[in-house]
């Protein structure tokens, strides 16, 4: 007969004794007996590191899918709990094994499947092995716990920032001031991506590898930089000597996702520049950023919380500005208006304004409020909001004060954040249209002056309804 030889070992590493039948044992006691007996064999890999406690191992099915073909006549092992520790599962094979007219051998039991006896006898042993499998792991899970409870470190790898003792102890290493660095980022609420950007500075992957957002995650979720080591259920808080406090991590995971302000560059237009796909604001951002082609850009989203924009637009940053600001001087020529920003209400009222739009930013992003509060989240959410909407038209109504032309004149001497102000204390929104870029830009954008905006136009904080795209006669 021609028999596939298996050869199985459960956990390679640091074993010995009598208990361990080595992968050369079990390849010499299958060649003998097959050598003794006049049958031939087929070889497979040594299937290391795999339990017995399931049958499905990637080397035995290659060799059942042998048995079905009929390319073979059976199974030959060193040792019945070498084919499997577990009764229901073994059983289950068995009979496959006899459906198709083959053997199972296991030399060290000598069994002969062909009579009742040997059949009954087969299932006494494999109800063995199961319940040797069983005491084998609590033993395992027994010596784990304890080793937790001395502090020992189990885990395969050891965590970075970490190095391990003589004593299998974890010890902070030179790179623990790195984890630290990133867990304080996270509380400031950079973003995963900024946190591997840095870790790529100050602590280089070996052999040329990057730190990628999900290293960031695992390493902040990970409690074992607060000195815990645990196994299952066994835990241990003063294992080792933590890189973190408690107060430090516990801030580093109450980031939110979205953790980084929009727009972290300076820019002229956020909170007024919109996407004519969906109607909501367009967010600053940075193409291809630290290279020659770098880009500023406004660009949608595209995937809001009430769906998904039909036709998101990106437009470049620099040219949307030139034209609105263009725009706005002629408009303020013909109109004889001027903003007052000297004047001390328009101060009070800008300064009323950003306090409201702060507080907002910060209640939006708080994950423990949002926690605390549950229902009533939402109304005191929405609550901060229409506190920005009120302070947005005092800013008007102080800023439109009467002709005055010599206002204009100055405007290029402010700063991009006076200058902001002004624009939306005078416009609604920019309305931005997808099409071609090469297309003159009246072709693609809308300016909706104070007044002319329609008073749905998506706001953060409430209940903005199904995405729709914005439609000019819409509008007052």
């Amino acid at each position: 007969m021609l028999l596939d030889a298996y050869i199985r070992v459960s956990k390679v590493a640091g074993r010995s004794g009598e208990s361990f039948i080595s992968p050369e044992i079990q390849r010499e006691q299958i060649a003998g007996w097959a050598k003794a007996h006049g049958h031939e064999l087929h070889w497979h890999e040594p299937e290391l590191d795999v339990s017995g406690g399931t049958m499905r191992r990637p080397i035995f099915e290659a060799m059942m899918a042998r048995v079905r073909s009929g390319e073979s006549s059976g199974v030959i092992v060193a040792k019945l709990d070498r084919f499997a520790r577990t009764l229901v599962g073994a059983l289950a094979t068995l009979e496959e094994l006899e459906r198709h007219g083959a053997v199972l051998v296991s030399v060290a039991e000598n069994i002969d499947l062909s009579t009742p006896m040997g059949r009954a006898f087969l299932r006494m042993l494999l109800v063995f092995a199961e319940l040797e499998r069983d005491r084998i792991t609590e033993s395992w899970q027994t010596a784990n716990a304890s080793a937790i409870e001395r502090g020992i470190h189990i885990a395969k790898f050891t965590p970075f920032g970490y190095v391990k003792g003589e004593d299998r102890r974890l010890r902070p290493g030179p790179l623990a001031g790195a984890v630290r660095e990133a867990f304080e980022m996270r509380a400031a609420h950079m973003t995963r991506t900024d946190i591997a950007r840095r870790l790529d500075e100050i602590a280089p992957r070996p052999r040329g590898g990057r730190w990628l957002p999900k290293d960031v995650e695992r390493m902040i979720k990970n409690r074992v930089y607060l000195g815990e080591a645990h196994r299952g259920r066994a835990v241990n808080q003063k294992a080792h000597e933590p890189i973190v406090s408690l107060a430090e991590w516990q801030a580093a995971n109450l980031a939110p996702v979205r953790a980084s302000k929009r727009g972290s560059r300076p820019n002229l237009l956020g909170g007024i520049v919109r996407c004519a796909g969906c109607r909501y604001l367009l967010a600053p951002q940075v193409s291809k950023p630290g290279r020659p082609s770098e880009q500023l850009l406004y660009r949608c989203r595209g995937v809001h919380n009430a769906g998904q924009c039909a036709a998101p637009v990106s437009i470049r940053r620099e040219g949307l500005e030139q034209y609105v600001e263009a725009v706005w001087r002629s408009e303020m020529e013909d109109q004889a208006l001027r903003v007052g920003v000297d004047s001390e209400g328009l101060a009070c009222a800008v300064a009323e304004l950003q306090e409201a739009e702060q507080e907002l930013e910060s209640f939006a992003s708080d994950l423990t409020a949002r926690r605390l509060l549950g229902g009533g989240y939402h109304a005191a959410l929405q609550a901060r909001a229409t506190a920005v909407d009120e302070a947005r038209a005092k800013v008007m109504a102080a800023g439109a004060l009467g002709p005055d032309t010599e206002m204009i004149a100055t405007y290029d001497e402010l700063s991009l954040e006076e200058r902001g102000r002004i624009l939306s204390s005078s416009i609604d929104a920019v309305i931005v249209a997808a099409g071609d870029t090469s297309a003159p830009l009246e072709e693609r954008v809308r300016i909706l002056w104070r007044g002319e905006a329609p008073d749905d136009l998506p706001r953060r904080g409430r209940d903005n309804g199904p995405i729709r795209p914005y439609v000019a006669s819409a509008g007052p």
